[in-house]
């Protein structure tokens, strides 16, 4: 399809609001947060309840002839997908089962160090502390980042860290990097090929958090050649949810084990470790097979022009009805969600210090919800794009937060004299 065929916001084609009746959202709902969890098409619902029924209509034949050969077909499907063997994949519930199957496998000595960027996953962070909590004198080396930089500039960042550490000359070692492929808070695509690159050309090991890239980029892991991968499908390839994918090459495979230890340890192989976690509804896994079926009607490019190009029109949009700003400067920087700044006069507003007012807030008098969150001082907030969306909901996005805003800030020149000030 060439570029002027794409559908784009103001020609959506088979996108837009006429994709509303394909997923489940209630009247006078919208959805601008498909990136914490997702949600899935009726379509892809229909294929998950498929298995399900399979499962319960004879539960012996499922678990012990018919499951194992499904899981492979996913993976087989997965592997065409993202241009890897489908022996190196494991189908696993979300990125954070991913994460711990692999830090929790490795075999971590005194004086090894994990790398990991300010703006990682918080789930991410935290299991990197438990290592380092569970195991003698292994450490953090945390890299600062504050957006918006150039893929320069972040790969310079994170170099310039490993050769900090390497100048201490001392007898540890930086063992694993644990880099995002699209951050979450901010939400950025990330120079994912070079920082690879680099950090291998260092001899450290590299796990990519791709909790938010397929389905919202490209996945091709033969080129990108991670050390681990994971990824989770039930974000932007609309699968349901409790399903995402972990790639760990054959020459690591021996050393990687599940979570949950089962029958098959050290005798199954990799493959069988991980087709069997107990007894447990494999259908949201196999729900991929139903994800990918409907996102081949339309085609990867056509739906991923079509979000990237609402997210970085749509999101400027709501910076000029805010007169503010996106937070990157480079398109190729935003995927299928856009950062855009909140006017907030005070980022110290007792409202605002917890997530659980503008949560509230926004979802029972708006019927909708944005994150927002705090970075390099100022208020932002991202918002994901969808095919269900158009231009249009992200203006009303934009007057809503510029209605609570004024809210705030009429507040704050008060002097919260409404009684919230102490």
């Amino acid at each position: 399809m060439t570029p002027s065929l794409l559908p784009t916001p103001t020609h959506p084609g088979p996108f837009g609001h006429k994709q509303r009746k394909n997923f489940f959202f209630p009247e006078g709902f919208t959805q601008f947060n498909h990136g914490s969890y997702g949600t899935f098409p009726r379509a892809v619902q229909d294929n998950m309840m498929k298995w399900h029924n399979q499962a319960e209509e004879n539960p012996d034949r499922w678990v012990r002839l018919d499951l194992r050969p499904a899981l492979t077909q996913v993976r087989s499907q997965l592997a065409s997908f993202m241009n890897c063997d489908k022996n190196e994949l494991a189908l696993v519930q979300n990125t954070t089962v991913g994460v711990n199957t692999v830090l929790r496998s490795l075999d971590f000595q005194p004086g090894d160090c994990i790398l990991q960027l300010s703006t990682g996953y918080v789930s991410v962070d935290k299991t990197v502390h438990y290592i380092c909590d569970s195991h003698k004198n292994v450490q953090i080396v945390e890299v600062p980042i504050t957006m918006p930089l150039s893929d320069h500039e972040i790969v310079y960042q994170v170099e310039k860290a490993v050769q900090q550490h390497l100048a201490k000359n001392d007898s540890s070692r930086i063992r694993i990097a644990m880099i995002d492929w699209i951050s979450s808070v901010p939400a950025v695509v990330h120079p994912i090929k070079a920082l690879t690159d680099m950090l291998k050309s260092y001899n450290i090991l590299v796990f990519i958090d791709g909790a938010h890239a397929i389905g919202q980029v490209p996945v091709d892991l033969s080129y990108i050649n991670p050390d681990f991968f994971i990824t989770n499908c039930h974000k932007w390839l609309l699968s349901v949810r409790g399903s995402a994918v972990l790639y760990v090459p054959k020459k690591y495979q021996s050393g990687i084990h599940p979570t949950a230890i089962q029958g098959d340890y050290k005798t199954g192989g990799f493959e069988l470790e991980f087709s069997w976690n107990g007894t447990m509804d494999y259908s949201t896994m196999l729900s991929v097979e139903g994800a990918l079926e409907f996102r081949k009607q339309y085609g990867e490019e056509a739906i991923m022009h079509y979000t990237h190009r609402l997210a970085v029109e749509g999101g400027q949009l709501m910076a000029d009805i805010l007169g503010t700003n996106v937070l990157t400067p480079y398109e190729h920087q935003v995927g299928s969600m856009v950062n855009v700044r909140l006017p907030i006069k005070d980022v110290n507003h007792p409202k605002i210090a917890t997530p659980d007012y503008l949560i509230k807030h926004l979802l029972d008098k708006y019927n909708l919800f944005a994150p927002s969150y705090l970075h390099g001082g100022y208020f932002w907030t991202r918002v994901s794009s969808q095919i269900y969306l158009e231009l249009k909901d992200f203006e009303r996005l934009g007057n809503v937060w510029k209605e609570v805003i004024a809210e705030l800030n009429s507040e704050t020149d008060r002097g919260y004299d409404d009684g919230t000030s102490q």
